[in-house]
């Protein structure tokens, strides 16, 4: 026997997770049952209050895993750092990884990262075999081997005495991670936190809040025996939102959050260690996954990229400047093409370079701030920067004299001044007695005798003025 664990739906928003609710449960051939423990209710919705666990029953903790680093099959190639690298090399809503330990704990990450790594691509592999059209969109960077995780390696400033003491660290770990910048509401974040726990019989545990932010933790000393693919996969939805409490096989409390209809989904409330390609999701496609109620729907979330619906945002930029999308994935000095899920809203803003403005947006974008578009339903973007100022030099041949209404011109013979670049700017001729303008040559060309220039670089003009 073993325990089985459960939540019910969120209730107050200061809350990020509950605690298990813990109890026993006989299985068939006298399979432990672990609990998979998660912290969310409906998708969006806010976190849920913390409960006390009834009595579990412990194992002990296996302090090197091996059930995990024999079936490593993927290799990391990456260098272990705390920084997110950017941009994204697959755009929209990313699911980010980190490795965590305590102030005081043995720093293993070169022993979980290629776990870490096959974990995701294990994932990953089996979401799309369960839908074709739907795939994780993990925060992935260009390292010298591939395409892979952009992997985090943080070490907390809480011991493992201080971490080890609650039954399960979600709270303090999530607060710590987000002190120490792990933030953002269009990310969710994927945990292995290798150090004790309170309760070395809870798997994981997950939760997000109405805004985006969400983490998922698997607890890597706790539950040897069940891979930790599974319980990675298993936390990462209830992260993400589900399961909602309309979905009609969704569990009593105190195992609500799951559903209880199947023993074989991915979101049912007790596992037997059956590995990650043993199980569904959602078999009967009615509770919360390609469901056709009115209820949310994990298929249409916004951390998975939608294979059947991918749209392409072709930047063209102009000039020394910056774009760079709210949704991460598009972060161009230079043209470029990314792809995302038809449908997302993105604002891009511009960052000129020093000395350097934006000088419009056109395209599918107008106006020199930012630009707001859909994926899917505009077209090409150009970004056009430019020099804040540029200089004018004037010339007179003859008796006569250039003048501006502004910037100090009014020439008889040389002059310059430093105008607003590309803002027209108008030149006056004006004879002298006895004289006629005769034409413009350089930047103002024909005989009338006014020209505007428009001021899209350097301009030098002369005026040429003969007797009559």
């Amino acid at each position: 026997m073993g325990p089985v664990v459960g939540v019910r739906p969120p209730s107050r928003p200061a809350a990020r997770t509950s605690s298990v609710r813990a109890g026993l449960l006989a299985v068939a051939a006298a399979a432990l049952a672990l609990p998979l423990a998660w912290g969310v209710g409906g998708a969006g919705g806010a976190g849920t209050d913390a409960r006390t666990p009834a009595a579990l029953t412990r194992t002990t903790p296996s302090t090197i895993l091996p059930h995990l680093e024999s079936r490593a099959t993927a290799t990391w190639c990456g260098t272990a750092s705390e920084v997110d690298i950017t941009p994204n090399a697959v755009a929209g809503y990313p699911v980010h990884w980190i490795y965590v330990i305590p102030s005081d704990g043995e720093d293993r990450f070169s022993n979980f990262a290629s776990v870490i790594q096959t974990d995701w691509e294990t994932m990953d592999g089996w979401w799309r075999a369960q839908d074709s059209s739907r795939g994780l969109r993990s925060d992935l960077a260009q390292f010298s081997c591939g395409l892979q995780l952009d992997l985090s390696s943080v070490r907390l400033s809480l011991s493992s005495g201080q971490l080890g003491a609650p039954e399960e660290p979600f709270e303090l770990i999530w607060d710590a991670l987000v002190a120490r910048g792990f933030s953002s509401q269009r990310t969710k974040y994927v945990v292995y936190y290798d150090g004790p726990v309170g309760n070395d019989n809870i798997c994981g545990v997950g939760g997000t809040l109405s805004g985006g932010l969400g983490m998922a933790m698997y607890l890597v000393r706790s539950c040897p025996g069940v891979t930790s693919a599974e319980v990675a996969a298993h936390e990462l939805v209830h992260a993400m939102g589900a399961v909602p409490s309309e979905a009609p096989h969704e569990c009593a409390p105190p195992n609500d959050g799951h559903t209880c209809d199947n023993d074989r989904d991915l979101m049912y409330p007790y596992t037997d260690g059956t590995p990650l390609a043993g199980l569904t999701l959602d078999p009967g496609r009615d509770d919360y996954y390609g469901h056709s109620g009115s209820w949310p729907d994990l298929q249409d979330s916004p951390w998975l990229i939608q294979l059947d619906r991918q749209a392409p945002v072709s930047l063209s930029i102009t000039g020394p400047g910056r774009v760079v999308a709210d949704v991460p994935g598009l972060d161009c000095t230079q043209s470029c093409t990314t792809t995302w899920n038809a449908g997302t809203q993105l604002l891009l803003s511009p960052t000129p370079a020093t000395g350097v403005k934006l000088v419009r947006w056109s395209g599918a974008c107008g106006g020199s701030s930012q630009c707001a578009l859909v994926t899917g339903q505009s077209g090409p973007v150009t970004a056009l920067f430019a020099p804040v100022t540029y200089r004018v030099n004037v010339k007179v041949s003859g008796k006569g004299r250039i003048r501006s209404s502004i910037y100090g011109i009014g020439c008889p013979g040389r002059c310059s001044a430093t105008v607003p670049s590309y803002s027209p700017f108008r030149l006056t001729a004006t004879a002298g007695r006895g004289w006629r303008f005769k034409s413009w040559s350089g930047a103002c060309r024909g005989t009338r005798t006014v020209c505007t220039l428009p001021m899209s670089g350097n301009a030098s003009a002369r005026a040429v003025f003969v007797r009559r």
